[in-house]
């Protein structure tokens, strides 16, 4: 739990400290680039990903004994990727066909696809099933300083844009790299199987469901903006985006670390679960409106110390963006503590899928009339949406059991 939180911790803590180091040096125009493409990368990265993180972990943990059962999950996990990244690969493929536009070099592209490699392969579901993950985050870690060093020493004008992607990637991909040369040692000698790539596509389905769900709407952001407002509204929309981001991630351990607490007491004594998930799911609520008050606040004060005068635009979006972390932080504990250990991780993967949809459509049609803040708004309006239905779902249930309890 210490080790899964320092993670996560550094895992969005060094991208804010990239953001100075990049903004300033870069301008609008170029890290307006440099983040769209980071952008893109990851959200597909996500959709490789597919929920291992869950789904993957959970067999390792089951199978950590076993180094025969530890190869064929690492191998038919790895063959599942490389099914979603073909299928990428012949949709972006189809797309350049038909459209035959694209704003980017070559050079970018390609550091851009290196980018996704990186996150779309990482071993951490691996470590994570067999609960040792203190070497990988050491690495991580590291290898992340590292980067942001080399980006505050090298990075000075916007011509070094395609450099300070350069390192973003190539520090990623080395990270990668390095933990899965781990995870074949440990596990032995690896074998791909489409048949066994597809099982762990089919069962790990709803898992992906409710991680991608849960991601699109952060990790969507700034494709979205790029698409409707420009690479240059991206650099005002990022920062905001990443200072939420990363009080988020900084909650969610807490979150994940009571999630088998909880699974295993409702078994125990479902009353008193309920009890105390809704005690977590109101200290959620009421920690996210501190949050963000206090980065309303200082909102002003925090763009133009860190970004400079260029970016001031970026203080309206983030006073507008702060209001999802009190939503945000509140559906992911109704999910988390409530719904999933009743059983109903359908219903949640559910409606996590129709309002991440949602939102993408009301932020893309809100952007018509206010640019960057009218996608911020379509977001914030979609997860307080999504509050009330889950919300109505939890009451429902509750009415539901009660009645059967009494019959």
């Amino acid at each position: 739990m210490g080790f899964l939180f320092f993670a996560q911790l550094c895992a969005y803590l060094i991208p804010i400290l990239e953001i100075p180091i990049l903004a300033r040096a870069l301008g609008v125009q170029e890290y307006g680039k440099v983040v769209l493409i980071q952008s893109i990368a990851l959200m597909s990265s996500l959709i490789v990903e597919y929920g291992f993180s869950l789904s993957g972990s959970r067999q390792i943990a089951i199978a950590r004994d076993d180094r025969g059962n530890l190869s064929r999950i690492y191998g038919d996990v790895f063959s599942a990727k490389l099914i979603i990244i073909l299928t990428l690969f012949l949709f972006g493929a189809i797309i350049y066909v038909f459209n035959g536009h694209v704003f980017l070099g070559g050079t970018q592209i390609l550091l851009g696809f290196i980018y996704f490699l990186a996150f779309g392969f990482s071993p951490f579901w691996f470590f994570q099933g067999l609960e040792k993950i203190s070497v990988v985050v050491i690495i991580e870690v590291v290898l992340r300083f590292a980067s942001l060093f080399l980006l505050y020493w090298f990075i000075r004008t916007e011509e070094d844009a395609e450099l300070a992607l350069g390192i973003l990637a190539g520090f990623g991909l080395l990270n990668t790299f390095i933990g899965n040369v781990i995870c074949i040692k440990k596990a032995g000698k690896i074998k791909l199987s489409l048949v066994g790539g597809l099982h762990q596509l089919r069962t790990g389905f709803h898992v992906f469901i409710y991680k991608s769900s849960n991601n699109i709407l952060l990790s969507a952001g700034p494709s979205l903006v790029g698409a409707t407002s420009g690479h240059v509204a991206v650099a005002s929309y990022v920062p905001a985006e990443k200072i939420i981001r990363g009080f988020i991630g900084f909650v969610n351990p807490i979150l994940i670390g009571f999630f088998p607490y909880l699974n295993r007491q409702y078994l125990l004594s479902k009353d008193n679960t309920i009890k105390l998930s809704l005690m977590i799911v109101v200290g959620m609520f009421a920690s996210g409106i501190l949050a963000a008050g206090s980065i309303f606040l200082v909102g002003d004060y925090l763009i133009q110390t860190v970004l400079g005068s260029g970016f001031i635009i970026a203080s309206s979006v983030l006073k507008i963006f702060v209001w999802v972390i009190p939503f945000r932080l509140t559906n992911q504990a109704i999910g988390l503590c409530i719904l999933i250990p009743m059983g109903r991780d359908k219903i949640t993967s559910g409606l996590m899928m129709f309002f991440s949809i949602f939102s993408i459509i009301l932020a893309a049609l809100l952007s018509i009339w206010f640019g960057v803040n009218g996608v911020v708004m379509g977001f914030v309006l979609s997860e307080a949406c999504l509050l009330f239905a889950l919300i109505f779902v939890v009451v429902n249930l509750t009415i539901k059991s009660s009645y059967e309890a009494k019959s």
